[in-house]
């Protein structure tokens, strides 16, 4: 992992944006050193950098007992107009051979007193919802939180580290890290969590006399069933279909009195009503026929006559009428026709003609006239002979076949009337069909009611069953769960047990390792090589015991502070080493408390291979002057903090400390 750069907006003393280049200049200059004064912000820098890697689990400086929201709204910068502030960091991760790109990017905004916070992460160049999501458990990938102190720690505090308690704790911590034995102790304590809540669980005492009691109710309601199943079947058999054969003979009596005709007697009497009715209004119908034109069917022929006398006395008429005319115009006629042809025999001809028809037309006009009808008359017999009789006739004859249907209906009605049984012939036997059917609708009634109850018994029994099977498969589950609660507790016993063994031969095996790492580094940073000669952890108690020249334990209380400080920068040296992750180091404060020949050891033979990316912060009395010089091979990157006391902040600005500024 190589971080590339950090970028802080209105963080803590950093006013405005400012962003810092980290990435080292090669190989072989690893170091990117940072020069500022006490307060003027290396510390800041240093949490900037595990605030936007870890978030709310990151372990920074200033936090204390703050609450996360709290700490972040401290951390904004206070002369700032912009209640708002963020980190920024870039790095590089290498996985199987592929180098990948990252940007983390983390700010808050304080609104209305509340603080809330934004976070994206951008891989490759693309923005990645679901990598921010889960950030917490991916970064672990990259740097995890639970060891990110051996890698980012400042030299002022690490002294502590060398007292047996403190070293202890470490070594615990990081072995405990190193090789994820967190989990298996974290496996031990939920199995015996899950054993004492095993041990303490009830078994059910009333199961059984719950499934008792439910299994003697449903054999009780399976009788009653069965009971009122046979008394149903009983009723039917003995007493509703006994009933209906009385009852049949009743009606068969009843109907050869001729019951059947007394019940229907209004609708006969009212079918016999409407059938004289209607025969009395087709003979009204008749009645108006004969009034009319329909008598004058049987004088057809004198009729027709008539109309031939009619029209003979109408043509005689006619001839009296045109004769004078007639004469007049042949005249007329004659005259111009001699006057325009002068051959006579045409005259003659035309003549002759005319003559003959007025002689014709004289000889009608002299015959008598004996009817001399009007002209009413005369339409009267021609609509009659030209239709009229024909409707006539066939009307009359369709009203005739209508009566005669009429007239048997009726007499049936009458027949069927008069076959009417007096109400004294039949009045008993209809009591008893009447009281016959009552009871047995009675009968019915109490049948259907039974099969209802049945239908509700067999509802709350198959409800009973199935209550029933859910206690037998539960107190079958719950024998089982009490036989696997057993298997389980002895196996729980066995597994842990196992834990411890696996735990005891982990950490036996890996701390000879971890033993020799960090007295590697412990004898490179010493002035005195043969100070200590030996160095063992307890597998147990991880308590660390150093060995002298004369095979003696060494106590810690004979070392100088200076060597004690070495000793814990040994320690998270040679843990670094046995987390065999290629991780960026950032150290704060590095000299404190070392005199001259311990600082030579720790700039020469620590600093520049601590990482292959190590952060610097130094004030103006470590990392200068000779100190510097022997640094600066390996120096890639220099930045110096300047504080403005004005302004109350502090920016970042290429260099380091002028000479006159570290003498």
């Amino acid at each position: 992992m190589i971080l590339d750069e950090i970028t802080l907006h209105n963080f803590g003393l950093y006013d405005g944006r400012q962003s810092i280049t980290l990435t080292p200049a090669s190989q072989d200059k690893p170091v990117i050193l940072f020069g500022g004064l006490n307060g003027g912000g290396k510390t800041t820098l240093l949490d900037a950098l595990q605030l936007c890697l870890f978030g709310g689990h990151a372990k920074t400086s200033s936090r204390g007992a703050l609450a996360y929201p709290e700490y972040l709204a401290r951390c904004i910068h206070r002369g700032s107009d912009m209640q708002e502030a963020g980190v920024r960091i870039s790095f590089r991760h290498t996985v199987d051979g592929q180098e990948e790109c990252y940007v983390i990017d983390r700010s808050w905004r304080l609104a209305n007193g509340n603080c809330k916070e934004r976070f994206e992460v951008l891989k490759n160049g693309s923005l990645d919802p679901a990598l921010a999501d889960n950030w917490a458990n991916q970064v672990d990938d990259f740097i995890p939180a639970n060891i990110a102190h051996l890698f980012l720690f400042d030299g002022e505090q690490i002294e502590r580290y060398a007292s047996q308690q403190d070293s202890s704790l470490l070594i615990g911590t990081a072995i405990q890290n190193l090789l994820g034995l967190d989990m298996v102790d974290q496996l031990d304590k939920d199995l015996q969590v899950y054993e004492r809540r095993k041990r303490v669980q009830e078994k059910d005492q009333g199961a059984q006399a719950e499934i008792a009691a439910l299994d003697k109710e449903l054999r009780d309601m399976q009788s009653g069933l069965q009971s009122l199943k046979q008394e149903r079947a009983s009723l039917r058999t003995h007493q509703i279909d006994r009933k209906q054969r009385e009852l049949v003979q009743i009606e068969d009596k009843y109907r050869k009195l001729g019951g059947d005709l007394y019940d229907q007697r209004v609708s006969i009497e009212e079918r016999l009503a409407e059938a004289d009715k209607a025969v009395t209004a087709n003979a009204g119908r008749l009645r108006e026929l004969a009034s009319g034109a329909l008598p004058l069917v049987m004088a057809r022929v004198l009729l027709e006559s008539a109309e031939a006398r009619d029209q003979h006395e109408e043509e005689c008429r006619r001839a009296r009428d045109v004769l004078e005319t007639l004469r007049t115009r042949d005249q007329a006629t004659l005259k111009r026709m001699r006057s325009q042809f002068k051959d006579k025999r045409v005259g003659d001809t035309l003549k002759a003609f005319f003559d003959d028809d007025r002689a014709e037309r004289e000889s009608l006009s002299k015959k008598q006239t004996l009817l001399d009808l009007s002209q009413d008359v005369r339409s009267d017999i021609h609509a009659l002979l030209r239709g009229d009789i024909d409707s006539l006739v066939e009307e009359s004859t369709k009203q005739l076949r209508k009566h005669k249907k009429l007239e048997g209906a009726a007499r049936k009605a009458r027949a069927e009337h008069d076959s009417i049984p007096g109400e004294d012939a039949i009045a008993e036997l209809a009591g008893k069909r009447d009281a016959a059917r009552a009871e047995i609708a009675k009968l019915e009634a109490r049948y259907e009611e039974m099969g209802r109850e049945i239908e509700r018994l067999e509802r709350d029994i198959e409800r009973k069953q199935q209550s029933l099977t859910r206690l037998h498969e539960r107190d079958a589950v719950a024998r089982r769960q009490r036989d696997d609660q057993e298997r389980i507790l002895r196996h729980s016993t066995r597994v842990r047990a196992t834990l411890e063994s696996f735990r005891s031969a982990v950490i036996a095996r890996h701390v000879r390792r971890i033993e020799q790492l960090v007295l590697e580094s412990y004898q490179q940073l010493l002035r005195k090589a043969s100070l200590v000669t030996r160095l063992a952890i307890d597998p147990v108690s991880y308590a660390l015991t150093l060995y002298g020249r004369d095979a003696a334990a060494l106590s810690p209380e004979r070392l100088s502070a200076g060597e004690r400080q070495l000793l814990a920068i040994a320690l998270l040296w040679g843990l670094a080493k046995a987390s065999g992750r290629p991780l960026p180091t950032a150290i704060d404060t590095p000299l404190g408390r070392l005199d001259t020949g311990h600082r030579v050891h720790l700039v020469e033979r620590y600093l520049p291979f601590a990482s292959h990316q190590v952060l610097l912060f130094s004030t103006d009395e470590e990392i200068a002057g000779d100190y510097l010089e022997r640094l600066r091979p390996w120096i890639g990157r220099t930045y110096h903090l300047t504080y403005n006391d004005d302004q109350g902040s502090t920016r970042v600005v290429p260099g380091y400390f002028t000479a006159q500024e570290a003498a």
